[in-house]
This record gives C-alpha cells, structure tokens and sequence, in this order.
C-alpha cells in the first residue's frame, strides 16, 4: 500500500518525521539523499526541514525536500502581465457592451477570468470547452458574459503567443510538467523513495501527481487530516457533499481507485474521544439522524473529549481581539507555544495591536497588506490624485501623512504649517489650492520665514500630479517622483523607500514600471485601481528579529503543518469561517457544473478539512463575537453542530458544555478587568456655565436668538470662549452650500422677474438656476442633482414669485439691519433675506429655507426670526428703509415639496416677540443665569457643533443641570 494517513488532530510534522525516520534512517546516508519529500507550501518545508535538522537522529545527508510547484520548470507569464493583457481585452468588452459592467471593474473582472483560466488548465479543460456550454436557460447576463469568455479563452492563447513568446500559463506549466515527470518515471522511476504529503489534492494536476507517485515502486502518499471515524458507509459512497471535510480525500481516493476506509497510518493513533466526537458533529447533514444512535456511546467520555476545549463568546470584535491577547500573553508567561489561527485579518490585526501593550510582536505568517502600510497608502493616496487638481481636503490628508514633509524638526515645522493652512481665513476654501493667496498667507506669517519656500516646495512637489497622459510608464514615473519629493521634504531626502514596507513599494511601481507593454493605453483615473489592486496583493512582514517565536498568527492551510501547546480558533461566525464564496462573473453554477469545474462550496470544504484537523486534538480556544458592526452575527455551522452536539449528550454533555463556557468567560472577565481603569472617573455634568455679566455677549443676530433658547450652551462657548469649528478644507457640498446657492437663484429671480410671466418667467429661473450652479458648485455630479431638485419644484417656485411681484415690490436683499436695548445695553442684528414694499407702503419680509421650514407654533416658540426682523423694520433698522408697518411674513421653503408657512403678522404679535426677547436678553444678564446645555432638548433636532465639548454622551437630557460659576 503506497497511501498512508494521517489522523485528524495529530501533529502532521511530527508524524510525518517520525515516519520518514522508521523508513529511512537505517538507510546508508547516498540512498537517503535520493529520497524525496514533496510537501504543499513552502512554509511546510520550512518546518520539515527545521524538525528534521532538530532531530538528532538525523545525522549527514537528509532527504530532499521540496514543493511539488517545484516539479514546474520554466517561466510562466507573469501574473502582472497576464492580468494587464487580460484587462485589455476586458476593457474592450466594457467598451462595446457598457451594461455588462462599470468600467472600474476592469482590473478586477481581469483578476477573475485569469483565475478562470487557471482552474481550466489545472483540470485539462481546452477553450472548445466552453463552446459546448447552452447559453439558452440562463439569464441575460450570463449568456452576454459567455458568449465574452468564449471570445477571450480562444484569443488569448494567440495574445500570450504574440507578446509573452509563448510562455505557457501558471496552472498549464504545471500540468504540463507534471505529465513531463511522469512520463520520465515511466521510463525510468525515481531512483530513491518520493514521499507527497500534506496535500488534500484539490487541485487536479496534484491528483495526476500523486498517481504517478502511487505507480512508483517507492512512492508513496501522505494525506493529513484523515477521519479515521466516519463510518464505512458514508466513506464508501465517495459522494460526499462537497463543503464536508473528507470531501477532498475522497476525491483522492476515487482517484487512485483505492478503499478509504482502512487507510494505513504514516505514524501516530487515530484522533482518540475528541476525534470522535468532533467526527459525529461534522457529518453530512442528511446523516446527523446517527447521533441519536451514537449519543450512548459518547456521553461517557464527552468531559474526557471536552476537558481542553474552551468557547469564549465576546460581545464584539475588540473585546474578543483583547482576551485572545491575554491568552497568548498567559501562553508566553507559562512557556508555552501558541498558535492563532483566523482567516480575518481584521482579527489578527487587533490581536497583534493588543499585544503591542506587552511588547509582544508575534510571528504573523501573512504579514500586513502593504496597502496598509504608510508607503502604501501614501502611494494610493498620490495615485487618486493623478491627472487633476488636489482639492483642499486631500491635501491636508496628504500633507498630515507620517512619511511627507521630511523628518525630526523640519517635520515638526512642516506640521505647524498645516495647521497654519487649516486655520487660516478661507485659505482652502475653494476647488483646488489657490496659490497666490497661499504665496499671500506664507508672506504674511510671522516668525516663519521659511512658509514662502514651503509653499514653492509644495508646489513643485504636487505639480507632476496634474500632467495627463495615458502611458503607464509616465504615470509610474510621476507617482515615484512625487511620493519622493515629498517624502523628502525641503531637505530633499526621500524616506518613503525605507524599511521592509517602503522596498516592498518600489518593487510593486518597479513590476509596473516593466509591464507597461503589456497594459496598453492606461487613462489616469484607472491607475488608483490598478495600484490599489497590486499594492493590496503584496504582504510585508515584521522583521524576524523583532517576533516572539512561541506566538504565532496563521492561515488556516499553514496550521495544517504547525502544532502549538495552545490554538486559538478566532473569527467563528458565518461569513467568516466559512467565508462567503467569491463571486464568479464569468460562470454561473450551472455552467461550471455543466463543464466540469469546481463549485463554490469546495473551498468550505477545504475550511471544514482545517477546522476538522485544528479541533480534534490538543488544547483549543474557540472565539466569536456576537455582534460585528452593531449587527448581531450569526456562529460558525461548525461551531453549532459542535455545541448542539455536545449539550445533547445527557447531563454529562450540558456539564461539558457549561464547563467549556466558563473556562472561557473567565479569560473574558480577566481581559475586560486589564481595561478597567484603577480609579473610577464621574461622568462629566450637564454643563451650566454662568460667566460674569462684563464677559457675556451684547449683540446677537436674529438667528442666533434661536440658538439661545434651544442650546444656550452654544451661545457660551461660541460668543463667551470664543471656540468657532474650523471651516472643513475645500467647498463641501454640504447643506450650507446648498443653502447659500438656493438664496442666490431667488434673489437674482426675484431681481429679474419684472413683469414675465408663464414661459418666459420659468425660462428666467432656468437660466439663472443654471449660471448660478456652474459658477457656485464645482462638482457635476452634485450640480445636477441639485438643478434636478430645484427644476422640480420650479412651476410651483415660478406661479408664487409672480404673485408676490403682483403683491409688492423687493426693496431690500440680503439687507442688514439691527435695533438696540437700552437696558440691558444690547444690539440685536439681522440680514434680512427679502423686504418687499406694498402699494400702500408696507412690508413684506420673505424667509427663504433649503428645506422644510418650521411651523408657526415653532415660529411662536424659538424661531423667531421674522417677527423679531418685523420689529427691525417697523422700527426703521434696515440699512435704507425708512420706519414702516409690516403686512406679511413668510417662510419660502425650497425644499421637495416648496411648503410655505406664513406668519401671523399683527403688530401686537411684533410686539410681543421684542418684550419677549427683552425679557430673555434681561434673564441672562443676571450673574445668576447659566448657560446650559440643550435647555428644550425636545426642541433640539440638529447635533451642536459644541457637543463634545459639552460631552455629551456622559449626561442625558433629564438630568439636572446646577448652575457653574465661571469667574
């Protein structure tokens, strides 16, 4: 017998040296280094070779040890390559049919047909294939991108010819030389033993592989991960669903024709009560009838099965990334080895964060994804950037980054520059950086006589950004000029290519810079998608010197190879582990049943063959978060056969279930306990500051007037400390700006109109909706919605305005004004949005909202501002308008629905609103009177701009609020 197994649990290394060494230690040293070892990844060899070199019953020569990628001699086309020519073709494909897909999924749609392609050649499967295929049945969709991949499978082979001098594909080369060594064994067979272990052969030219091997006269086969359990019958059916874990050594089974129920072991025992425990749990679905019938049997040993299992189920992903951290730290203080083992990396990454309070850096297999790192993001930053002006909100972003602006002092400046930039008056309050008056502000600053060679660096720096062009090459070139200049700094010493990350970077721009050829005309708006794709497919490592060797961060296919004292399963929720399997653009499962490749749930099965191997020996933490993102997740289906299971086991199983529960909510308590502060803080007061009399505000506008009834607080901080928000860098196109835009369309409308009506009034408010949008607004996209908006309601904004015209006359726009108390001494200002004159010399006073304005009863209890600018005008206030009555006031409302609310405009009413504002002016100039935060929160639907000041969040709006003298 040439297939030998390993047990589900078992140490795969351990067994596979203590095998190699009852089989070929007695060997004379020359017939031993004839032998060959072939294992699945690279990290495998790695640990075989070390455990072997560690043994000392290794002496001399040792075996051979390999890859079967490295059975593959020759050149393949490059992945970067293959993928740009790919993308060409696709890109033509987007071209001529549009609603097949956006154009920013070309490099991804690219990424998925070269995958496609790989999996053909890995089972055989020629382009005439899919000829074969009947569109008819299927949706649109798939019939336009079948009768695409029928195109590009058949001129592919021609474009690889042309341009990559034949160089066959990776997945091709491989089968191909795979066929090529076994012809040559066939004619003469390998001189010494050849060994292929820890493969579940789920690709089919490995299943070629290994039935040349088993042909050999010393060839022989190691499976790991075998379920030396699972009943004859169901072993014997070979048909197991395809997301069960012995679903790929069945498949290896069927392919070497052999019984997979009494495999031989390579070494070691079968996986003992946790093996058969873990085996019952995870059995196809339509045979979980048989734990009724073996529940007997397991019951007596489910706590002998379960003794070192642990469940910890956190409430989110941060808590459980701290108590896997406080486990590993436990781990390292008893000496222990430890293993992590999630195929998140969000997870690893918060654990690797939480560690970092110890100084532990652990020994992470997959790295950091370079897009991560500072010289990533950097370039992914630079890369959004290309070929158009930098708005002001991503050039403070760029100008903050850790890598820009030089290093030690000169930074230091650097950054107290950019707050310069963010601070000053409008300095980045347009498109894109003005820089005449960023030149103007640079001169004027005081004690920086470097600002004005900041600038003209900065200037120079960004400038390369700007240029066009649709050549790679130069786009490349651009972005690693740019990333250097300001990197760099004044200084000019660029820093961006430092360390691990920055030398990882280069070689992504250096491929690029190579396969320029290959990509063909590349617009400047594609080259962030091509970055970013690249950059994310490239993992950097901590420098080995700096990891903890006995902790360890592993994928699930690298775990197979690595036994540790202590596992940690982390991330077991659906959508996790199992994945969700990746789309498939080109085939759907019908099709890729009907050809004959792989359906999605293949890759569960491979998961569940990991999951299987992790859980059935050793000492095992199994981690969850309940919810993710606020949203409650569902467990893991492994997770809940597993605990359904055990808790159905009689009493002695709801023991065994409590016990695993509690060993875990102890780790949980322990690591929430290291966050628990040594003193306990109060929550802050609700805050009621009351200043002294001389320091509080003696002139407020109508409109802050609401403010003070709603959240006096506000009035505080702004008008009393002085705090004012920072302006956010460029023109938003935020509710402001639409406000400001909508009040200048009906101004110049209401100017204009004169005695059109009909047609030609509405024709008016078109064109000045237009002038105005494009010389206010300067993003498309937005501009067109917002004309969208306001042409909707335009019939119904046109008919009222004639009707106002018909009504009274405009005297007054955008007009300033203001009436004073005497006591207290206090100045009232306004800037009226509309007066109009009547025939009989009233006003008429217009308010115009962006969006649904308030109700008179609001009108009556906080927004007051029209009646208190009534009594501006009757009194004469306005700038140019003489004393007079005031007929009617109105909010205009220019939101979806244009309401209008008119407000009763008695003068008692007007008269009313003043003593009230008297009285309120009066009430806050006693020393007495704080200013509290939110005083009618029932009133208060907007978030404060000083709500974290007032930090909200720490008192509710019932508390109480006594008053804080502030001296």
């Amino acid at each position: 017998m040439s297939v030998y197994a390993v047990p589900a649990g078992a140490d795969f290394t351990a067994c596979l040296v203590e095998g190699l060494t009852e089989r070929l230690a007695g060997l004379p040293q020359l017939e031993r280094a004839r032998a060959q070892v072939l294992l699945n990844t690279r990290r495998a060899q790695r640990t075989v070779e070390a455990a072997l070199a560690a043994d000392t019953r290794w002496t001399g020569l040792l075996p051979a040890i390999g890859t079967v990628t490295d059975l593959a001699e020759g050149d393949a086309v490059p992945p970067l390559r293959r993928m740009l020519h790919l993308a060409r073709l696709v890109a033509a494909m987007v071209e001529a049919d549009p609603g097949l897909a956006p154009r920013a999924a070309v490099f991804d749609l690219a990424n998925s047909l070269a995958a496609l392609i790989d999996e053909m050649d890995a089972v055989g499967l020629p382009p005439e294939a899919l000829a074969k295929l009947d569109p008819a049945g299927h949706a649109e969709h798939w019939q336009r991108a079948l009768a695409f991949l029928r195109i590009a499978t058949e001129a592919w082979p021609e474009v690889r010819a042309e341009a990559e001098g034949g160089a066959p594909d990776p997945e091709a080369l491989r089968r191909a030389a795979v066929r090529a060594r076994l012809a040559t064994w066939q004619a003469a067979p390998a001189p010494g033993p050849v060994i292929l272990a820890g493969s579940t052969g789920s690709r089919a030219w490995v299943r070629l592989l290994m039935e040349g091997i088993t042909a050999l006269p010393q060839g022989a086969i190691v499976l790991p991960g075998w379920d030396s359990d699972l009943p004859a019958d169901i072993w014997r059916d070979l048909d197991l669903p395809a997301d069960h874990p012995q679903y790929g050594l069945a498949q290896v089974c069927r392919a070497l024709r052999i019984d997979p129920v009494h495999l031989p072991l390579w070494h070691g025992t079968d996986g003992g009560a946790r093996g058969r425990l873990v085996s019952l749990a995870l059995r196809p679905a339509p045979t979980t009838d048989t734990w009724l019938a073996e529940a007997p049997a397991r019951a007596p040993e489910v706590a002998e099965a379960t003794a070192d299992l642990t469940l910890i189920e956190a409430k989110t992903p941060r808590e459980e990334a701290e108590t896997i951290a406080w486990t590993l730290r436990r781990a390292v203080e008893a000496g222990e080895t430890a293993a992590l083992v999630t195929p998140d990396r969000d997870i690893a990454r918060r654990v690797t964060a939480a560690l970092d309070r110890w100084g532990i850096v652990p020994d992470d297999s997959a790295g950091r994804p370079l897009h991560l790192t500072p010289p990533g993001i950097l370039l992914r930053q630079l890369a959004a950037l290309i070929g158009r002006p930098v708005p002001p909100a991503d050039l403070v972003a760029l100008l903050k980054h850790p890598l820009v602006g030089g290093t030690g002092e000169e930074r230091r400046l650097h950054l107290r520059r950019v707050i310069g930039l963010q601070t000053g008056e409008r300095l980045l309050d347009g498109p894109a950086p003005d820089w005449a008056k960023l030149a103007g502000w640079a001169e004027d600053r005081r004690n920086d006589d470097g600002a004005p060679g900041w600038i003209a660096w900065l200037r120079g720096a960004l400038a390369p950004l700007g240029t066009g062009g649709d050549d790679l090459a130069d786009h490349i070139a651009r972005l690693r000029q740019v990333a250097e200049a300001l990197s760099g700094g004044e200084a000019g010493t660029p820093t961006v290519w430092d360390e691990e990350a920055g030398l990882a970077a280069q070689a992504v721009l250096d491929r690029l810079a190579q396969a320029t050829d290959a990509a063909g005309p590349v617009r400047a708006q594609d080259v962030a998608r091509l970055l970013d794709t690249q950059l994310a497919a490239e993992n950097v490592r901590a420098e080995a010197f700096l990891a903890e060797p006995r902790i360890r961060i592993l994928g699930a296919l690298e775990a197979r190879m690595v036994r540790a004292d202590l596992t940690i399963l982390a991330g077991l929720n659906e959508g996790v582990w199992p994945g969700r399997p990746a789309p498939d653009p080109w085939l759907s499962r019908d099709m890729r049943r009907a050809v004959g490749l792989e359906l999605p749930e293949r890759e569960t099965g491979l998961a569940a063959h990991d999951i299987q191997s992790a859980l059935s020996g050793g000492r095992v933490v199994m981690t969850r978060a309940a919810r993710v993102e606020g949203a409650p997740t569902v467990a893991s289906r492994w997770l809940i056969r597993l605990t359904n299971l055990i808790e159905g086991l009689g009493p002695e199983g709801a023991a065994a279930f409590a016990d695993m529960r509690a060993r875990g909510s102890r780790l949980l308590a322990e690591a929430v306990e290291l966050d628990r502060p040594a003193q306990t803080m109060s929550p802050a007061p609700r805050p009621n500051p009351a200043p002294p009399p001389e320091a509080r505000p003696r002139q407020l506008s109508v409109t802050r007037i609401e403010t003070l009834i709603r959240d006096p607080y506000a009035i505080y901080a702004r008008h009393v400390l002085g705090l004012k928000p920072l302006d956010p860098p460029g023109r938003a196109a935020d509710a402001l700006m639409r406000g400001t835009v909508l009040h200048a369309i009906m101004e110049r409308f209401a100017t204009a109109l004169g005695g059109a009506e009909g047609a030609e009034a509405r024709a008016l408010l078109d064109r000045i909706t237009e002038e105005v949008l494009t010389a206010e607004v300067p993003a498309p996209a937005i501009r067109a919605l917002w004309r969208g908006r306001l042409l909707r309601i335009a019939d119904v904004l046109v008919q009222r305005e004639v009707d106002r015209r018909a009504a009274g006359v405009p005297v007054g726009l955008e007009v300033r004004g203001h009436r004073d108390l005497a006591d207290p001494p206090f100045r009232l200002t306004a800037k009226a949005d509309r007066i109009d004159r009547d025939a009989a010399g009233r006003y008429r006073i217009y308010d115009y909202k962006s969006g649904n304005p308030p109700s008179e009863k609001e009108v009556r209890s906080f927004a007051v501002q029209l009646p208190l600018e009534a009594s501006i005008a009757q009194a004469g206030g306005f700038a140019g308008l003489d004393p007079a009555p005031v007929a009617h006031l109105e909010l205009i409302g220019l939101g979806s629905d244009a309401r209008t609310v008119p407000v009763d405009p008695h003068h008692e009413d007007i008269a009313q609103a003043w003593e009230r504002l008297a009285a309120l002016i009066a009430e806050y100039a006693q020393p007495g009177q704080g200013y509290i935060a939110r005083s009618r929160p029932r009133l208060v639907k907007f978030a404060s701009d000083y709500d974290h000041l007032a930090r909200r969040g720490e008192w509710g709006d019932a508390d109480a609020a006594p008053v804080q003298v502030v001296t």
